[in-house]
């Protein structure tokens, strides 16, 4: 008697057929790149570590990796924080004004992220719009340096990637039971206690995925720093495009896409971890 095959089998091939296409395959390239040795007249060669030996001994390489992951945890805490704030205001706007509230914390999604830096640059040069607003006002006598800084890499990424954050958060804050915070407060509980000890734990498995999500894409975006941080602000991305386009280094660049996808993996790992954790313990009313 044949066995038959599963129905979600059949539901999740077409899927996995995808995914093995578009992403196993090419990375799995890249692996066996990885260890290729780069020859001089073009072309790889024999199975070397040289290239990983290279980043993990060269300050350089470290001190841009270091970089990275500093601003793309920097971008992501300024994003819970600024995203928290919008999410929790538009969960307990009235129902009228929701949905208006949610199109403009998304509006950003619906423009290019070419355009959206392109702005940036108008905003933050040295003659531009916040330079001049500022001087204007007297708060600064000389104009800020803000182009080509890590400091305007964060602000126009925050811009890029916080209405992830909102909409995550949204949909977590919109589905708690709002029993729970009148419980508390008819308990005498402050506002300020009800939100530390029951609106913010239920709320944590939002955070944790909001953060993971936004972290590891500022982690890889490549078109934000390359324009607004331009060569002075070297980020894992622009590095792995030099290595490509300029330097003609592929099996390096190969190394360097995958150092980072590690990166990318190991912090998936723990947050699912904490994520896991949080949906247990962090409940106060979880028995």
């Amino acid at each position: 008697m044949k066995r038959r095959i599963p129905p979600h089998w059949i539901l999740i091939a077409p899927g996995l057929l995808v995914f093995a296409v578009a992403f196993l395959i090419p990375i799995g390239r890249l692996a066996v790149m990885s260890f290729q040795e780069n020859l001089p007249e073009g072309g790889t060669g024999g199975f070397v570590w040289d290239h990983y030996v290279k980043f993990f001994s060269d300050p350089h390489y470290l001190r841009i990796f270091g970089r990275t992951l500093v601003i793309s945890a920097v971008v992501s805490f300024i994003c819970l924080v600024m995203g928290y704030c919008l999410a929790y205001g538009i969960s307990r706007a009235k129902e009228g004004r929701k949905l208006l509230l949610l199109m403009i914390a998304a509006m950003p999604l619906l423009t290019s992220a070419t355009i959206r830096n392109f702005g940036w640059i108008i905003i933050l040069s040295r003659k531009g719009l916040l330079n001049e607003l500022l001087l204007s006002v007297g708060v600064i006598k000389e104009p800020l340096s803000l182009l080509y800084t890590p400091t305007g890499v964060v602000i126009a990424l925050v811009h890029v990637l916080l209405p992830y954050m909102v909409l995550i958060l949204y949909s977590v804050l919109e589905g708690l039971d709002r029993n729970l915070e009148s419980a508390a407060a008819n308990l005498g509980a402050s506002r300020f206690h009800t939100f530390r000890l029951v609106t913010l734990p239920l709320s944590m498995p939002g955070i944790i995925a909001g953060t993971l999500l936004v972290f590891s894409i500022s982690l890889s975006f490549f078109v934000t720093p390359s324009l607004i941080g331009g060569p002075k602000v070297q980020l894992m991305a622009t590095e792995i495009y030099n290595q490509t386009i300029n330097l003609l280094n592929w099996p390096y660049a190969s190394a360097l896409a995958l150092i980072l996808l590690a990166a990318v993996l190991i912090v998936t790992n723990l947050y699912n971890r904490a994520l896991s954790r949080s949906r247990t313990e962090a409940n106060p009313f979880h028995v």
